[in-house]
């Protein structure tokens, strides 16, 4: 099980946290121990890449969320490690 380390931007909704593409970025390099890790925008999702330190690159394709009160797009904590955790086996 991965801990996370609750940052002061990181929004918790009904229960859930929720992480800006800076915080998605940091929390998936130290929880996942990647060299690097960006993302982009494609077709209404967003590819995150990424590389481990044994040299395997990923991609995986993640929804955005935009609260009504903010213009900032956050991520689900929950499906980046559900990602994550089913390209680890």
């Amino acid at each position: 099980m991965l801990l996370f380390y609750s940052l002061p931007m990181v929004k918790k909704i009904k229960g859930e946290y929720f992480l800006n593409r800076t915080e998605t970025i940091e929390y998936l390099m130290s929880a996942y121990h990647l060299k690097w890790c960006n993302t982009k925008w494609v077709d209404g999702l967003v590819i995150i890449s990424s590389e481990d330190m044994k040299g395997v690159r990923s991609r995986i394709k993640v929804p955005a969320y935009k609260s009504k009160k903010s213009s900032t797009v956050r991520f689900r904590k929950k499906e980046l490690d559900y990602e994550f955790l089913r390209r680890l086996g």
